[in-house]
């Protein structure tokens, strides 16, 4: 494990500094939006490998263990299930090491009082019900005497040798508590049920057996015995909504040891339907959340800096509703305004993602051999479901949190009504529904290749919520399982079953292997790729390929300017088309070509790393297409080359173009990158020269004098053509402003936020001498070096 961890936080830097230097800002505020949530997944993953290379299963003491007195003691509050408690007490009457039982009633109720006398059990009520559970207990505590008590959840049953895995660590005398596994007997009811056991795995597997080595294994509500002096110390049970994780805090301040025993002892019930789920949720949001932000600063100084960071860390579990509200509402906003949060590469994203998701989740494979029940095992789909469906719980708690709003103490219902459960599903209706709505509205506005991947992840995460709310249509769901579990099913699904298991079983054996071949691989075909391109063109170069990762800005000059502050070093002539220093050169001048070549303007401003566009009249005569390819053949840095041709039909158009790009492939101009401007806004697809022969597209645009609105207007009537054609779609745009206008930094953004696939924007040069130059975006900020003057 901790190979595969060390590959993994391999993989990680690698995409983070990635991701860090690769400039990916969009849309500024879905850009912050979505970081955050990837930093928070980030940080829960850190959080699961620290545990999972610090697993540790104690020994009990070898030495003799003195005798304790003991005391067992369970609940029960009006309305819950009388068979269920009397099973509850039945097996705690049968556990073997000597004990006294007790039952805490908050209802006093007659029918218990008498089976409590039938089997022995002390029965205790109160009449001043304050402090929930908690108190309850805390007032049978002060009749018992034993040496340690056992808390049981009226629902779980104990097994008969309980106490005998326990006992024995108290023989430490620093020992405040030790828990035991919380298992479940009825993962089967529902699928609700399913989800919120599978929810519970990993916690009492690998996270809980990795608190234990540093002294932060968690008191649970059930299944946890504690030494009676360690409870005394801090007043006895802690209040509170999450009362079991406040003891903890309580006691690991006050210097107590806890231990984990990761052994199933007991089994009890989980929630089967949506309803008692959520109200189980809510009541735990809203606890940890009160614990982090009132109880947890009393008690810092308190902790060790490991149970600083851990009591810091575990409540922010329930942020996950936050989290997924981002990733819920991020591609729908993108969709409906036509704002992107990341103007990245996607093959770069994928690229650099991959293996540290491949990673992740061999990570997480391989901790399954944590688990407590070979049961346990599998993809555990329900439980994430479930868990991204309850959303809106999650964030219900935080908001309430912060707004005071009282959460009452009610036990989790142990008894399903399982109905159809529509009403509590409506939050995830209605995003479900605000989902289809931004993708069809998007596929009538704005169908590019970025619009289609927040297209895709709004429909991802519509159908994950679907199933989150079919898992509470219980009647359908049993329908459907019925149905699945008919002979006819079996025979046909028996065969697939054997060959998933069969998978699962070799993925394990290699688990490590393929980890470590996979960010050899990746990192190996990014530095192939890195190394291709640049042996065909400087690093400086390199975004002519496919656009890059940002928008640049460029200037058009209609003709070369006589005086310039700066001129080109010894050995030339040429005028530098830059000002005062190459940080400050455009990063495409764009020059209109009429007779000669202008070849030492070009190496100039190849010098000072800006890209020259050629704008060429290429006419219909092949004497001058080869005239141009040879004055070029000898460039060594790439030129953008835009051929203008007049063509009386669109084939004999592209059968130009083909001419012009075959003439410049026989004279060995290997530097030219073609960039296509249609000749019309009719029929842009039929003028189209192929995939193969276009390397930009340039497309004419005006703005309106003397403001920065959308510079759009001209691009949007191309932009929809562009649209149905997949040709066109990995094409990067560059946008050839028609109009001279002080907001040059304004109608940047505008068009970064809008038009991500727009990778270029190049101004009209100046015209007065008091503007301000027009900077690179090479090491100043995404944006912000356009001239504002």
């Amino acid at each position: 494990m901790r190979h595969l961890v060390g590959l993994g936080l391999v993989s990680l830097v690698y995409f983070v500094v990635w991701f860090a230097t690769s400039k990916p800002i969009g849309y500024a505020p879905l850009f912050w939006l979505l970081t955050f949530s990837l930093g928070f997944k980030i940080l829960r993953m850190l959080h699961e490998w620290y545990h999972y290379v610090n697993v540790t299963e104690p020994l009990p003491p070898v030495a003799q263990v003195p005798q304790f007195t003991v005391d067992i003691l369970t609940t029960f509050c009006p309305g819950e299930p009388h068979a269920m408690v009397v099973q509850t007490l039945e097996a705690m009457q049968a556990v073997t090491y000597p004990h006294t039982s007790y039952l805490c009633d908050e209802g006093n109720d007659p029918y218990l009082r008498a089976v409590c006398e039938r089997l022995g059990v002390v029965h205790v009520t109160r009449e001043i019900k304050v402090n929930a559970k908690a108190g309850n207990i805390n007032h049978a505590l002060e009749q018992a005497t034993g040496d340690l008590c056992v808390v049981l959840d009226p629902d779980h049953v104990p097994t008969p040798d309980f106490l005998d895995h326990v006992v024995p660590y108290f023989a430490d005398a620093s020992v405040g508590y030790v828990q035991v596994v919380q298992a479940y007997g009825n993962q089967q009811e529902s699928l609700v049920a399913r989800g919120a056991a599978e929810q519970t795995y990993h916690f009492y597997g690998p996270l809980m057996m990795g608190m234990n080595s540093y002294n932060t294994a968690q008191a649970i509500g059930a299944n946890c015995t504690f030494r009676r002096a360690a409870l005394d110390s801090i007043g006895g049970h802690a209040a509170g909504l999450t009362e079991d994780m406040h003891t903890a805090m309580r006691l690991h301040a006050a210097g107590w040891q806890s231990v984990y025993v990761p052994r199933i002892l007991s089994r009890g019930l989980v929630p089967s339907t949506l309803g008692a789920f959520y109200s189980q949720q809510l009541k735990w949001a809203r606890g940890a959340f009160e614990l982090l932000f009132e109880v947890y600063p009393r008690l810092f100084t308190q902790f060790s800096w490991r149970q600083r960071l851990h009591y810091a860390i575990l409540p922010l579990y329930f942020l996950s509703g936050l989290i997924t509200l981002i990733d819920l509402a991020v591609p729908i906003y993108s969709l409906a305004f036509s704002v992107y949060p990341w103007h990245i590469s996607l093959p770069a994203f994928v690229l650099h993602l991959t293996p540290l998701l491949g990673i992740g989740l061999l990570i997480r494979y391989k901790a399954q051999s944590w688990l407590r029940d070979p049961s346990e095992r599998g993809l555990h789909l329900a439980g994430g479901i479930l868990r991204v469906g309850t959303w809106w719980v999650y964030l219900l708690g935080l908001v309430y949190t912060f707004l005071r709003v009282r959460v009452p103490y009610i036990p989790t219902p142990k008894e399903g009504n399982y109905r159809n459960e529509f009403r509590i599903c409506l939050p995830n209706i209605l995003v479900i529904v605000a989902c289809a709505v931004a993708v069809k509205y998007a596929g009538y506005v704005d169908w590019s290749p970025y619009s289609r991947l927040m297209a895709f992840l709004a429909t991802c995460n519509a159908g994950i919520l679907m199933a989150a709310v079919v898992m509470g249509q219980h009647v359908w769901a049993r329908n459907l399982m019925q149905d699945m579990g008919s002979e006819f099913m079996i025979a046909i699904l028996s065969p697939m079953v054997r060959v998933v298991r069969t998978m699962n079983a070799r993925i394990q054996s290699v688990a490590a292997f393929v980890a470590a071949g996979s960010v050899a691989l990746v990192a190996f075909t990014d530095v192939a790729m890195h190394v291709h391109a640049e042996s065909i063109y400087p690093e400086v170069y390199t975004w002519l390929l496919n656009g890059g990762d940002k928008l640049r800005v460029g200037t058009q000059f209609t003709t070369l300017p006589e005086k310039l502050p700066v001129q080109f070093t010894a050995g030339s002539d040429s005028k530098l088309l830059a000002y005062v220093s190459s940080e400050e050169a455009p990063d495409v001048a764009a020059l209109n070509v009429t007779k000669e070549v202008p070849t030492a303007t070009i190496m100039a401003l190849q010098k000072q790393g800006t890209a020259p566009l050629l704008t060429w009249q290429a006419g219909t005569s092949a004497a001058s297409w080869r005239a141009m390819a040879v004055a070029l053949q000898h460039i060594d840095k790439p030129v953008l080359l835009r051929p203008l041709i007049q063509a009386s039909s669109p084939e004999a158009y592209r059968i130009s173009w083909q001419a012009i790009t075959q003439e410049f492939k026989a004279a060995k101009a290997t530097k030219v990158l073609w960039v296509w401007t249609p000749p019309t806004t009719a029929s842009v697809q039929a003028y189209f020269p192929g995939k193969a022969l276009v390397n930009w597209v340039a497309v004419p645009c005006s703005v309106e004098a003397g403001s920065a609105k959308d510079a759009g207007t001209a691009y949007e009537t191309y932009r929809h053509q562009f649209a149905t054609s997949m040709a066109l779609h990995d094409k990067p745009i560059m946008l050839l402003l028609q109009d001279v206008v002080p907001e040059n930094k304004q109608v940047v953004q505008r068009v970064a936020q809008r038009y991500p696939e727009v990778k270029a924007i190049l101004f009209p040069a100046p015209t007065r001498e008091d503007m301000a130059p027009l900077l690179t975006n090479t090491k100043k900020s995404l944006l912000l070096s356009a001239f504002t003057k």
